[in-house]
């Protein structure tokens, strides 16, 4: 990126010192280490900030510095001027949030590397190149000279660490590489976010992956791996739909499958999907159409209906999207 589009962002620093940050629904590693980090980064340069996401902090990331501060937007009765909306390709993504603590003339800036952003906000730092949000966090702190202590750091690997699969998907550049390496060399406890992220389960996030891998089932000649989890499963297990997080990763691994997909009924009437690709078949372009959203790899969604239709609704649009493309729009 150029200088001029960090300027963008000075200028904007300048304009404000009460300033919002949030991200997207269901907040993953990338979400909340981006939003800490960049947290962190403000205060060092005097400003007065707060996190507000829609959705809990996962459990995996709750050992993140700062991330017991993060609030929720019906426990915030406040407005803010000025905000950062990261890692979210639409307004739409970060929820209520945008409703309930965004002034109606707040000045929203964007830092994202999603596909398919819609534009919102000034100043804006886009780039689907980028392996995750926090690579262009990293950079924008390094422009505007704050040291990155050991917490920013920590926070910024684990964004990092998170959205590349553990350096394990093809957005794993070598670049990433050398931002994450910097990070560890500034502090970043690559160990312990590795053992929180991988390698740390609940005794319900084991029970409910046991049931969802019960629920296996192929689709479209094997090239759909497919997991299901209901009310009753949830309830069966002791579980939240937060313990089902990384449970599409295993739907993905079918031998086989070009596409791995976990639906979940989180509340009655409440579905939500998370679909994984191999790079054959663009998951992004078939959340869009049920309002949701991510990168041709993994992508999610969210969509009011029963857990049967909504299911064969997803199910129809992936094979029309292996099977030569997904129809216009309606």
């Amino acid at each position: 990126m150029s200088d001029a589009a960090f300027d963008a962002f000075t200028a904007f620093l300048e304009g404000g010192q009460e300033f919002l940050l949030t991200a997207h629904v269901d907040p993953d590693g990338d979400a909340v280490g981006s939003c800490l980090g960049l947290e962190l980064a403000l205060q060092y340069l005097g400003k007065e900030t707060q996190v507000v996401l829609e959705s809990p902090v996962p459990v995996s990331l709750e050992f993140l510095p700062g991330a017991d501060r993060i609030r929720r937007p019906t426990t915030l009765a406040k407005r803010f001027t000025h905000a950062f909306v990261l890692d979210s390709s639409s307004l739409d993504r970060v929820g209520t949030v945008a409703a309930v603590n965004l002034a109606p003339d707040a000045h929203v800036a964007v830092i994202d590397h999603h596909w398919g952003n819609e534009g919102f906000g000034s100043p804006r730092l886009v780039n689907p190149e980028a392996s995750a949000t926090a690579e262009l966090i990293y950079d924008l702190i390094e422009f505007l000279h704050v040291p990155i202590a050991p917490e920013i750091a920590t926070n910024l690997y684990t964004g990092i660490l998170s959205d590349t699969g553990g350096f394990r998907y093809a957005n794993t550049s070598a670049r990433t590489l050398r931002v994450a390496a910097r990070l560890v060399e500034h502090g970043a406890r690559a160990a312990e976010v590795a053992e929180s992220l991988y390698a740390t389960k609940t005794a319900p996030s084991l029970r409910i992956l046991g049931l969802a891998l019960a629920s296996l089932e192929t689709k479209s000649g094997g090239r759909i791996g497919a997991m299901t989890i209901s009310r009753a499963m949830f309830e069966d297990a002791g579980a939240t739909p937060e313990d089902a997080d990384g449970i599409v990763q295993y739907a993905k691994a079918l031998a086989g499958a070009k596409v791995g997909v976990l639906i979940q009924e989180i509340a009655p009437g409440e579905i939500r999907a998370s679909l994984r690709s191999d790079g054959t078949v663009d998951v992004n372009e078939v959340a869009s159409r049920f309002g949701g959203g991510g990168h041709r790899n993994a992508a999610g969604l969210r969509v009011r209906g029963s857990l049967g239709v909504v299911k064969e609704d997803i199910f129809r649009a992936l094979e029309h999207a292996m099977n030569g493309g997904l129809p216009p729009a309606a």
